[in-house]
């Protein structure tokens, strides 16, 4: 079961998230933190600012691991997800790199209800998190 780093880039009391493009097998159109696997001999803080640097083009400076949850990513198998919270980072604007992700976008709390989420573990973390920002 590989491991999963999941980053919630928290600014303004808003969260930014990233929309699974639709011919991903695992959770096709719907919202996610930015995030991927960890690969073998890497370290999870490592991989989280790995994925963010690939997928968004942003690098995390100031993070913290917020909680580690057990979902399934497909019918057979719990992971690992390590879900961060990051408040700072360098590399300017976020921006789409690669085909993973359709559309990213800014979200405050109001903005959350429609969304459909990659895990259902996610809403509550990022309510908490736009609760407190």
């Amino acid at each position: 079961m590989p491991d999963i780093v999941c980053g919630a880039f928290i600014t303004n009391q808003q969260v930014l998230l990233v929309r699974r493009a639709s011919h991903r097998k695992w959770s096709p159109n719907c919202w996610d933190l930015v995030g991927g696997h960890v690969e073998k001999g890497e370290e999870v803080a490592a991989a989280l600012i790995r994925e963010c640097q690939e997928e968004v083009g942003l690098t995390p400076i100031s993070y913290t691991l917020l909680a580690t949850i057990y979902e399934a990513d497909d019918a057979s198998r719990k992971n690992p997800f390590h879900i961060f919270v990051i408040t700072q980072w360098v590399g300017g604007t976020a921006r789409l790199l690669g085909d993973e992700h359709s559309e990213l976008g800014w979200f405050r709390l109001d903005d959350l209800g429609g969304l459909h989420f990659a895990m259902y573990g996610y809403r509550p973390i990022i309510l908490k998190l736009l609760q407190l920002s």
